[in-house]
This record gives C-alpha cells, structure tokens and sequence, in this order.
C-alpha cells in the first residue's frame, strides 16, 4: 500500500507542532502495518477551520492527485475523522470522490477503513459529533461573550479610546506562573479620548468626514488601526464615520448587533445583520468620553447629511455600475501605495484618483483621470503590445500545443472508457439503484428527517452523470483543426481583443486579471500638463519607463488623443 498522509490544525492559537503529532501517528500506524508513505504526498493546512473546503490547499491537492492515472497513492492517512472536516456535507462528498478515483480513506485514532462494509454509517456518524462539537463550541463562545457584555466587560477586540485591563484572579494560577485572567475590562485612555472629543466637535459644527480625517494626519494624530495593504498608516473618512456611531463614547455598550455565518457555496464567513430586538445593551456611564450635547449634536447631523444626500460612488461602494469597471482593484498610487480608486462623478463620467490625496491628505499624487479614458488607454495598449509579431507567434504556438495536449487527453480518455466500459457500466447499475432506494426513503420517511439522504441522493446522481458522461465519450468526433485554422483563429481574436474585452466586460475583468495584478501609477509633469505615468507593475506589456497616460482636466475638456504611451 502507497499512502498519503493529510493533517490539519485549525487556529493560530493551537500548537503548529500539531501537524508533527498527526503525521507521527500516521508514520507509526502505516509502518505497523507495512505500508509505504510517499513524502511527496504527505501534506497539511495550517490555521485552516474545518467548517468548510474554502483555503484547504493541501487537501484539495491531495483530491486532485488521486484523479492522476496511474493513481500515484493507494490510500490517504488521517489522525482524526475531525482533521478532514467538521461538515458532514462536505467530507461525506470528499470521501465519495477519493472512492470513485480508487483511493481508499483510513483514520488511525477511530480505526476507520473505508474498504469496510459499515464504514459510511460509523463515518457519519463521526462526522455528526464533529459537526455537534463546532455547534456546540460557537454557541458557548457567545454565550460567554453574552455574559461579559452583561457584567460590563469586553466581549474581545480593542476600541480607540480605551485600554484592555486584564483583570486578574490572585487566587488561581494561569499561563507562566502569573494569575488567572477571569474577564478584560475597559479604562479610558485619556490621550485618545481628546481626539474623540475633537471629532464630535468638528463634525458636529458643520465638517465631512474628509476634512475631518485630513485635519488628524495634518495634525500627526496616529490612526486607530495599522495599515493592512497600504504602506501607509493613515485616517480614513471610514474610520471616522465609525467613531461618530459608537454607542460606547456615549455610555452604552451594545453587543449583538450580527453574527457570522458561513456561506455554504463560498465556505467564506459574512457578518448578517440581526433585528434590533436581539441586541444587547448595558449603560456604562464609566466608559462616557462624549457629553450627551455632544452626541446629540452628531446625531441630528447624521441624520441631515442622510436625509439630504452625498454622492456615493460606484468605485468605493461596489454598486453594480462599478462591477464594469475594468481595472478598479489593479490601480496603485506610486507614491503613497494606496489602490487608486473612483473619487467623483459617476459611470463614464466617474473619476480615478488617489484616495490618500483626495480623502486622507497623505500623499501629493493630484492628479486624476476618467474612467472611460483611462480603460480606453489601456485597452488600446494591451492590443498594440499583443498584436507584436513576436508574441503573436508565441501565442500560436501555446495554442497549437494545447490543443494538441487536449487531442491527445482526449483519445486517451477514450481508450480508457472502452476498456473500463464493463465496469464503468457495473458501478452505473450499482448507484441507479441506489438512488431508486434512496428516493424511495425519502419518499416513506420524508427528507427532514433524515436530511442527509439528500446529499447522498445529490452525490449519487452526480456520479450517474459523470459516469454516463464518459460512456459517451468514445462515440464523440476527435477534434480536429489544422495549424493554418489554429493561426486564423488566433490572429482573428487577437485583431478584435479591444472590442471583446469591451463587449462583456464581466468576463473581461476575469481575463484581465489573469494576467495583471498591479498597475502603478505615477504622476509626472509633461509640456501638455500633468499626466499619470506608468512606473511599475506586476504586468509584462507595460514595460518602458515612458508610459503616460493623460490627464482629464477637472473643467471637462476633453483630452488630445494620443497613445498614452506617448512621452
């Protein structure tokens, strides 16, 4: 037996040397038992929750491996039913697969074997006490989040303003020797609170969230949060708005506003919003920072600025209209680092520049430039560099030898299927009557109360497909196209990339992403006026030092057209 081993630990407060103790103990069992482990294939996700598939890279490897011919392991190694997964849905489809690739499942703590006959039923049943134990762990969390809030305390995380205070039981002994920490509670950091104070008062007389934060980096005031992707730590107009709104600086503690739920397509948490009759909330008046004329005044200014409107735009909310923005996300400032994004107007007419300028007052970088004008430059540019004859070649020979690779995928597959037809066949027999008993189930006991008959009656007839799928395989044409047909083709897309990008820009966004990460933007002086310049960049077409793009004057002159390449 050739044997893969996967191990995973799921929290960055869990030990790393858990990976080591898992890959151990399935060492020692596969050697008790004379089994070879390939070191190749031994491989773990680290900080990865099992709730969900999402960010599991060694497994899904592992996954992909398995579907290679010749199938390069036997079976796949795992400490614990809880390592491959605490979602019954997804690691009963993970086991499915690995058993229609012929790679068999064992769990060395449980003394699982999926060539068992009763190992589905005890499987799932682990699967379920997995499944219970993250239940169970996240309701007791907030639980005792709930009891903090209650008692005054913090519920986690950090608040500007305030300090966490351990506070510490002398009795009883914790981590290192030091006593124990029962709760964290807040005290007021009197050097912070100032500045709270400033910004109720600024806003409340009258200045935007904008003018707020320029005034606190003008000012040298350090902003709550470090950076995450700009190189600089700055006040944004955001972190303003969310100060105006904490309940906190008034005297209240409110807690339970959303939770997080997983989304089961994606495997990514999102924060739901939930009614206003579930919230929690404490008076606090030891953590007050703002007078309540303070917080009034703020209040009713909130409301006025609602009431009558500020322009919102596409590029920094994510309305539907910025989702046709062909390049928001890959633009970034040469001199502060920041993404360039939509700083004024709207659809076409919607501008980029540099929010650290526009919003923040960090960065020097003035100079904006239109939507429209800027994908039009840069569309343009992308055609003229591809249709070079070098790298036109050099794609008519990428094409010409995939293609060749998925004719040769193709008739290999072929032979495949007609030589596994009769068992292809058998196991097509196998699951349709399977599926016939599980409907059958469902129809005499009903699906809520077995709600995992219908992933199973789902994952069967997945698997009829598939398999019906490639019993028709040998009857299909081979493809076939000539290398004169394969340069028409390529030349033809090639001579019209600008108008198909431009047709289905959702789709054009996906290409162009494929291919460019980061374009860096510069400003620089040029006898026409201010342009923006293309310094650098993870992108191969943009490559001389040289590239401008012009600018679109604020009054609405339209531009002179010239390549944006242009010195």
């Amino acid at each position: 037996m050739r044997a893969a081993i996967y191990a995973r630990y799921s929290s960055d407060l869990q030990r790393p040397t858990s990976i080591e103790d898992q890959v151990r103990k399935c060492n020692q069992f596969a050697e008790q038992r004379g089994w070879r482990v390939l070191e190749e294939f031994v491989r773990s996700d680290a900080e990865v929750s099992g709730a969900s598939l999402s960010n599991r890279e060694a497994l899904d490897s592992l996954v992909s491996d398995s579907r290679k011919r010749p199938r390069p392991f036997d079976c796949l190694l795992i400490d614990d039913t809880s390592r491959l997964g605490r979602n019954l849905t997804d690691v009963l489809k993970i086991s499915d697969i690995l058993k229609y690739n012929e790679v068999s499942l064992y769990f060395v703590s449980q003394n699982l074997d999926s060539r068992d006959m009763s190992f589905r039923q005890s499987f799932a049943f682990n699967g379920m006490m997995d499944e219970q134990f993250l239940i169970q762990l996240g309701s007791k969390v907030r639980r005792g989040q709930e009891g903090r809030i209650l008692r005054g305390l913090n519920a986690g995380g950090s608040c500007y303003g305030y300090r966490n205070v351990p506070i510490e039981d002398h009795s009883r002994r914790g981590e290192h020797g030091r006593p124990a920490v029962i709760g964290v509670r807040f005290e007021i950091d009197e050097a912070q609170a100032v500045v709270i104070r400033w910004i109720f008062d600024w806003y409340g007389n009258g200045d935007s969230l904008a003018t707020i934060a320029k005034r606190l980096n003008a000012e040298g005031i350090t902003s709550p949060e470090r950076p995450h992707r700009q190189s600089i730590r700055a006040w944004a107009p955001s972190g303003v708005r969310e100060i105006l709104r904490n309940e906190k600086y008034h005297g209240k503690l409110v807690w339970g506003r959303s939770t997080k739920i997983r989304d089961p397509e994606t495997g990514r948490k999102t924060m739901k919003r939930l009614p206003k009759e579930q919230w929690i909330w404490v008076d606090a008046p030891q953590l007050r920072i703002v007078t309540d004329e303070q917080w009034s005044k703020v209040q009713a200014q909130i409301k006025f600025v609602n009431r009558h409107g500020i322009a919102r735009y596409g590029g920094l909310n994510r309305t539907n209209a910025s989702k046709e923005y062909l390049f928001s996300g890959l633009l970034t400032c040469g001199v502060c680092g920041f993404n360039i994004t939509i700083v004024g107007g709207a659809a076409n007419n919607a501008t980029y520049g540099c929010p650290g300028h526009r919003y923040r007052g960090v960065c020097t970088n003035s100079v904006t430039i239109r939507r429209d004008v800027l994908e039009s430059q840069l569309l343009a540019a992308i055609t003229e560099r591809v249709l070079r004859p070098d790298i036109l070649e050099y794609a008519i020979e990428h094409v010409s030898e995939k293609f060749e690779q998925d004719c040769i995928a193709y008739r290999d597959k072929a032979r495949g299927v007609i030589a596994s037809a009769p068992k292809l066949n058998k196991e097509l027999h196998r699951l349709q009557t399977l599926a016939s008993n599980l409907v059958q189930a469902i129809a005499e006991y009903g699906h809520r109360k077995s709600p995992t008959l219908l992933t199973e009656l789902s994952d069967v007839e997945v698997k009829i497909e598939l398999i019906a799928e490639d019993l028709k395989q040998p009857g299909l044409p081979a493809p076939q196209a000539s290398p004169q047909q394969i340069r028409d083709f390529v030349q033809e897309n090639v001579r019209h990339l600008e108008a198909i990008l431009a047709e289905d820009r959702s789709l054009a966004r996906q290409i162009l992403r494929k291919h460019i990460r980061r374009i860096v933007l510069s400003p620089k002086f040029d006898p026409d006026g201010n342009v923006l310049s293309i310094t650098a960049g993870d992108v191969d077409i943009f490559s001389r030092d040289t590239d401008v793009l012009l600018l679109v004057p604020g009054d609405g002159i339209e531009p002179r057209r010239r390549p944006f390449w242009a010195a």
